[in-house]
């Protein structure tokens, strides 16, 4: 990559790291000339044309800096070190004596800092595309220190504090995966062992997909993502392992692969890149912080489905139930997240906005109903959402979380708005649909059905 490294203090020292990582980085000749550079079109700044802009100001308005380089530098992903912060979280980041003979006033590990808090912003940026969901660690040396294989389970030394961490993110909603080289757990396995400590904080059945053995990781990491019914882009992977962090990169590079940081016994500044760079959005909806759980409860179905005779003797032994209702503003922020994520089963794709759910529920001529699932193993949540015009008859919103489909909720879903409808005397007359390369499976859905319906389609899901 592309990097320009600005500021008011000395930065050859950016510059050497960076480099030796890799990198082509380009510093303004003389001391604080980088606004002048950033002016003149005719610099070598302009010239090199960075494709990232590391600003490290020492008492100056970072956030105005940041928006003026972004103004004549569009397209560039432009970061400023936030010293403070990193101060705060950095034991001796400021260091006298390098001030004095070398004009910087930061210590060796404070230069680190700044970079790694630069370089996860960076991957932050390329992150934004895709919401991020899944958290994806290694075992030795990340979990813990040691190697269970070489030094035995007893013997390694968890790192409680990130572990708990860890436990936090996935109180909030994040999926998280285990991908270790160690023998395949099983009673006497180390890796089955080592999670039976009573100090460590996290357990084997904290994560939704555990794929230990002695394959690739990417090809583990593709496999879970595919029974979690998530693309690979929604992951972050962690990994002390710089030749695994690039083989990851190397095959999936729709991942997020972070720098790692020199030491897990001190984990905060870490815990906070990863919960404020990629998941920052998880939690909000009472939905997100059941998540981890939900789908803990959908391998158990996935090992129900494998031993069922029939699809219709697994459907009726999951007993579903769902309450349907009249959608309230306490359910906007479900709604919203589901219309912004949710791709094969919409038949719009319509990205609605929170405000528009807003005015779309108080709204007396338009119908917004909520279908809110449980079976055998538990809460589901809102699953599906259904909005209808009476004037015209005809849906125009019909949205199900990919999770819940193939389960007959979408025809009662269906059956419910018919009803309501003709309750109001309206006939149901059809369903709007726009088609997208993903929204197949609701597609599918609609060419089995003729309009008006002549009945009541057929379920294996029960009022509640």
């Amino acid at each position: 990559m592309k990097i320009a490294v600005l500021g008011n203090v000395t930065l050859d020292f950016f510059a050497q790291d960076f480099r030796r990582a890799g990198h082509d980085v380009y510093l303004v000749p003389g001391f604080d000339g980088w606004r002048q550079a950033a002016l003149d079109p005719s610099s070598g700044l302009r010239a090199f044309a960075p494709e990232a802009i590391l600003l490290v100001l020492e008492n100056a308005a970072a956030a105005e800096n940041v928006a003026w380089l972004r103004a004549r530098f569009p397209g560039v992903a432009v970061v400023a070190s936030p010293l403070a912060r990193l101060a705060d979280e950095t034991p001796g980041f400021w260091d006298a004596r390098m001030r004095q003979l070398a004009a910087l006033p930061f210590s060796l590990r404070g230069v680190k800092a700044i970079e790694e808090e630069f370089l996860f912003a960076l991957d932050g940026v390329a992150a934004g595309r895709a919401p991020k969901k899944i958290l994806a660690l290694d075992g030795d040396n990340t979990l813990w220190k040691g190697v269970i294989s070489e030094d035995g389970a007893a013997a390694v030394t968890p790192f409680a504090e990130f572990q708990r961490g860890v436990l936090a993110l996935r109180a909030r909603g994040v999926l998280l995966v285990l991908l270790s080289k160690n023998d395949p757990p099983a009673p006497a396995a180390p890796i089955t062992q080592v999670f039976a400590r009573a100090d460590l904080p996290l357990s084997l059945a904290d994560f939704a997909e555990v794929r230990v053995d002695w394959s690739p990781k990417a090809g583990n990491l593709l496999a879970a993502c595919q029974a979690l019914n998530l693309g690979v882009e929604s992951v972050v992977f962690v990994d002390d392992n710089p030749v695994e962090r690039a083989q990851m990169r190397a095959h999936l590079p729709q991942v997020s692969v972070p720098p790692f940081p020199a030491d897990l016994r001190e984990p905060a500044q870490f815990l906070r890149r990863l919960s404020e760079v990629y998941f920052a959005g998880v939690g909000a909806t009472a939905e997100d912080r059941a998540r981890a759980d939900m789908y803990r409860r959908e391998s158990a179905r996935r090992e129900l489905a494998a031993t069922a005779a029939t699809l219709d003797g697994y459907l009726d032994s999951l007993q579903l139930v769902c309450t349907p209702s009249r959608a309230t503003v306490d359910d906007i922020p479900r709604l919203a997240q589901m219309a912004g994520k949710t791709n094969q089963f919409n038949a719009t794709t319509i990205r609605r906005t929170a405000a528009e759910f807003a005015a779309l529920v108080a709204d007396p001529a338009r119908r917004v109903w909520t279908f809110r699932v449980t079976d055998a193993f538990g809460e589901m949540g809102i699953v599906c959402y259904v909005i209808a015009d009476p004037s015209t008859g005809r849906v125009t919103d019909f949205v199900m979380s990919c999770r819940a489909m193939g389960r007959t909720i979408e025809q009662y879903a269906l059956n419910h708005v018919r009803r309501a409808l003709a309750a109001e005397g309206v006939t149901l007359a059809g369903i709007d649909c726009a088609a997208t390369a993903k929204n197949g499976p609701f597609r599918a859905f609609l060419a089995t059905l003729a309009f008006p319906l002549a009945g009541e389609l057929r379920t294996h899901v029960r009022d509640a």
